[in-house]
């Protein structure tokens, strides 16, 4: 015995224009920020994780098993904007007091900061972020193209 009317797809909806969001089901997918684990991040690291985690999401690249990761690259970025904010107030050479005089070096903050961009690179290519692994990721998650099946009819001989 039928149960009522079949529920439609948000899809269907949206081509029908009845897509108000009263009438659209709720996604049971990642695709919220919400669905992922809590994370404890501060300052510049929660904004870079909540601005990519939410890209990822909307593209389908990240899953509950890659948070860590992404949360690593926060972490990375956070750390270079946030050292490289202060060399830029404070110079990216300082003036250090030796035995002989005072002596010019390069701002150790400069080395950390490129030090965690560095690492930020190297994490960066596992989320597709780099344009060389962003080709790599988007032929990999890309739909197969579907063969024409009336592509035999159409030659000309």
């Amino acid at each position: 015995m039928p149960r009522g009317k079949q529920k439609q797809s948000n899809e269907i909806k949206v081509l029908r224009g009845t897509d108000q969001p009263c009438r659209m089901t709720p996604q049971s997918d990642m695709t919220k920020l919400e669905s992922l684990p809590k994370v404890r991040l501060k300052g510049t690291a929660k904004k870079i994780f909540e601005y990519t985690a939410t890209e990822l999401l909307h593209k389908k690249l990240l899953e509950v098993v890659g948070v860590d990761l992404l949360v690593a690259y926060a972490r990375e970025m956070a750390i270079y904007h946030d050292l490289m904010l202060e060399v830029e107030k404070e110079g990216f050479t300082i003036e250090v007091e030796t035995k002989n005089g005072t002596m010019t070096q390069i701002n150790p903050k400069r080395k950390i900061a490129e030090s965690a961009l560095a690492n930020a690179k190297s994490l960066a290519s596992e989320f597709g972020f780099t344009p060389a692994s962003r080709g790599k990721i988007s032929s990999m998650v890309a739909p197969a193209v579907a063969a024409d099946d009336f592509a035999q009819f159409e030659e000309i001989e």
